[in-house]
């Protein structure tokens, strides 16, 4: 059967790119994270939690809350578990507390050990819970915005349960950030959301517009029939579950593109966080998903 001419030509031409700009999109890997560095940033996790005093609610009327949600994170609320929705989600050391100990020690060791003084936004916050460790983190401001009003009233509801002050949780397009409406932030997070967009160079284009010092972009990866070291986006259905918002399409990167495109928009180093722990959810570990650090 024949190539179809669409990808012929998309194939060519991120061919073509490779070729001309040998070197030039190279992403080296971060220094893999000590013994001392992986215990700080263990230090600082927490997806278990007491009630805050602050909290109005009482537990009925929390787990009649807890209720109203789709949960894509694991949480402990006092006696109260709250298991993610999806089965490959669920556990509280399990998929999020692994990624946590592949990009963290890494996000914090660049930032001397803490994000002390640091600002950190993150795009696509989902129900805060990057935000939450950010903050735990050391983090003097952070601010968490999603597209989704139900993922934004999420965080706030878990912001009301823990009593983590010092985050603001506001609803945003990610097509739609500015340094004019949000200000420079220090540090940006753009963690589980390149592969659900259908406009990937101008959300990263805000994103890089935002960032002060450096952005973590966590992704799934496209894989394809062409050379690994070829630049691709595969175009594919976002299917996501009814609290997000779905761009209906979106254009997946292959490892390749993404330094390609962070340095198109204007990031000046790319690194890629190796896998440091053979304790990662599979994607991870077959490189179907990979963290960076586009440093500006």
């Amino acid at each position: 059967m024949a190539m179809p001419w669409g990808r012929i030509l998309f194939n060519t031409l991120g061919y073509a790119v490779a070729k001309k700009d040998n070197g030039k999109f190279d992403s080296p890997s971060t220094p893999v994270p000590t013994a001392e560095a992986l215990k700080g940033a263990g230090g600082y996790f927490r997806n278990r939690f007491p009630i805050a005093d602050s909290c109005p609610l009482n537990e009925e009327q929390i787990r009649e809350r807890i209720g109203d949600f789709f949960w894509h994170y694991p949480f402990e609320f006092g006696n109260i578990s709250v298991e993610a929705d999806l089965v490959h989600f669920k556990g509280l050391e399990g998929r999020h507390y692994q990624r946590y100990f592949h990009f963290f020690p890494p996000i914090l060791a660049r930032c001397g050990g803490s994000l002390a003084g640091k600002s950190v936004l993150e795009i696509g916050c989902n129900a805060g819970f990057w935000s939450f460790q950010a903050k735990l983190a050391g983090a003097e401001t952070v601010t968490g915005i999603d597209f989704s009003e139900k993922n934004i009233e999420q965080a706030r509801f878990i912001q009301q349960l823990t009593g983590i002050d010092g985050i603001d949780f506001k609803p945003g397009n990610a097509y739609e950030v500015s340094k004019e409406t949000l200000g420079l932030f220090d540090v940006t997070f753009f963690l589980g959301l390149l592969y659900h967009i259908d406009k990937p160079i101008e959300a990263l284009e805000r994103l890089y517009e935002v960032t002060g010092e450096f952005a973590v972009i966590d992704t799934t990866l496209a894989r394809s029939d062409v050379e690994t070291d070829v630049p691709v986006l595969r175009l594919q259905a976002d299917d996501v579950h009814d609290q997000n918002f779905s761009n209906r399409i979106a254009l997946v990167p292959s490892r390749a593109a993404v330094p390609v495109m962070l340095k198109h928009v204007g990031f000046r180093e790319v690194y890629e966080i190796r896998n440091a722990s053979k304790n990662l959810p599979l994607d991870y570990l077959t490189h179907a998903r990979m963290t960076f650090i586009a440093v500006k």
